[in-house]
């Protein structure tokens, strides 16, 4: 698989942006009258500075590219701890806006499911995402509290069935590689528009960047997107297992904007700065 990570500045235009970004890796691929799965980042309803979820122009403009190319297409996510995907979607504003370009949302956790243990654990894994023709993974630059940074790899922790992960969060390091080696994630889209640093993956603090990262392989793209955040990517557990389980490479070759410039030390959860700068996003996130 392709290491080709493109970076795309976004200047007045997402749609341009996104598009662009993926003409650079050599395009989606993907045939006509594929069945295709888009696995967005909504993780909470509320959505503080653009920080938390996926923006929905990224979205929008993905489901249109699907569109001309005549493929089936649903939008998906699981129950977490905080709520449904059901009540997520809906009181994010997706609902109101996959209604609009009539594309259907379906919950995974409601889906029939494969059982596998993964570190001791029971994973059920829903039949759509195992059975998938062609996944498109939109996910976000974030920190992340249990694994430093969560981008294309961490996105796919939403895509099993059981609402209760925190069980599984000693665990990532192990379950995250194992997700990545067992579902298909053929084309990672990641929103750094507006991200997040500190507390994360809800909590954290606003840190723009204003770009589009996209590519064909999670693991590239994830070692990409940390370079930028000021990480290493091989000192980052399940990204280093990823590639020690040989679902893709820790190198990778830019293309698009020059990301250099871009790339910024991100301030990592729980210090005492990021804490302090958290208080106002709890509000945003939980008392609002």
């Amino acid at each position: 698989m392709s290491n080709n990570v493109a970076l795309v500045k976004v200047q007045r235009d997402i749609d341009e942006a996104v598009q662009r970004s993926i003409r650079l890796i050599g395009g989606m691929n993907i045939k006509k009258e594929t069945k295709v799965i888009i696995k967005p980042n909504i993780c909470n309803p509320k959505n503080p500075h653009g920080m938390v979820i996926t923006d929905f122009k990224i979205i929008e403009s993905v489901i249109n590219i699907i569109k001309e190319k005549n493929c089936d297409l649903i939008v998906v996510e699981s129950d977490n701890i905080d709520n449904t995907a059901d009540n997520r979607a809906k009181n994010s504003g997706l609902l109101k806006l996959l209604n609009e370009l009539n594309v259907s949302f379906f919950n995974l956790s409601k889906d029939e499911c494969k059982t596998y243990n993964v570190a001791g654990l029971e994973l059920n894994l829903p039949k759509t995402m195992l059975e998938a023709e062609y996944v498109i993974n939109l996910a976000k630059i974030k920190t992340c509290a249990h694994t430093l940074v969560t981008l294309s790899i961490k996105n796919l922790f939403g895509c099993f069935k059981e609402a209760k992960k925190s069980k599984y969060h000693k665990k990532l390091d192990e379950v995250l590689p194992f997700l990545a080696k067992t579902l298909r994630s053929d084309l990672n889209i990641v929103d750094g528009i507006s991200c997040m640093e500190g507390n994360g993956p809800t909590v954290g603090n606003p840190k723009h960047l204003g770009i589009i990262v996209s590519g064909y392989n999670p693991v590239s793209v994830d070692s990409f997107c940390s370079k930028l955040m000021g990480f290493d990517p091989t000192r980052i557990k399940h990204i280093s297992n990823c590639f020690n389980l040989g679902i893709g490479s820790l190198e990778f070759k830019a293309l698009g904007d020059p990301w250099e410039p871009i790339s910024c030390n991100f301030e990592k959860p729980f210090s005492l700065k990021a804490t302090l700068k958290s208080v106002s996003t709890i509000k945003d996130v939980y008392l609002k």
